[in-house]
């Protein structure tokens, strides 16, 4: 059973990406600076685990917020799993996916309302995900429904 789940909202990101295409946006220079500031504090407890996967939303986004994840706790981007599940905002599909992996810890990088919708269906807790947000949701018994918000770090904190 997946013992740890790590919701991600992506950091601050441009308006318009340079495809035209809300896929393509990137982070800001401000909002990568933000994460990097951050998150070594707000990971600082996952340091070691040799149990994490990080999924990803397939917008860009995302995938830059990933790479600072990735960063902070020493994990290659080629280890990064893509599940369209977190862009298509699919919550059925999501956690079966989240059924499927197994034990350990999934850090799952991702966009509101997704982020936050599924959050309050898993814990009762309405988390308020501004950008660059992270929130930990601990399993503790046999399904995904016996969930409790561990802890929780405001992105506009950093």
């Amino acid at each position: 059973m997946l013992e740890l789940l790590v919701f991600v909202r992506h950091g601050d990101a441009e308006f318009y990406g340079p495809e035209g295409t809300d896929a393509s946006r990137r982070l800001t220079k401000k909002g990568v600076k933000a994460l990097r500031r951050g998150f070594p504090e707000v990971f600082k407890n996952l340091e070691g685990r040799d149990d994490i996967h990080i999924w990803v939303s397939p917008a860009v986004r995302a995938i830059q917020t990933a790479e600072v994840v990735g960063e902070t706790l020493g994990i290659d981007p080629d280890e990064f799993d893509i599940h369209n599940s977190l862009y298509d905002q699919d919550d059925d599909e999501f956690l079966a996916e989240l059924e499927a992996e197994g034990d350990g810890c999934v850090i799952a990088v991702g966009h509101v309302p997704f982020v936050q919708r599924v959050t309050l269906n898993l814990t009762d807790v309405d988390v308020p995900f501004s950008k660059g947000s992270v929130a930990a949701i601990s399993f503790g018994g046999e399904t995904l429904r016996e969930a409790e918000l561990e802890w929780f770090a405001l992105g506009k904190d950093y």
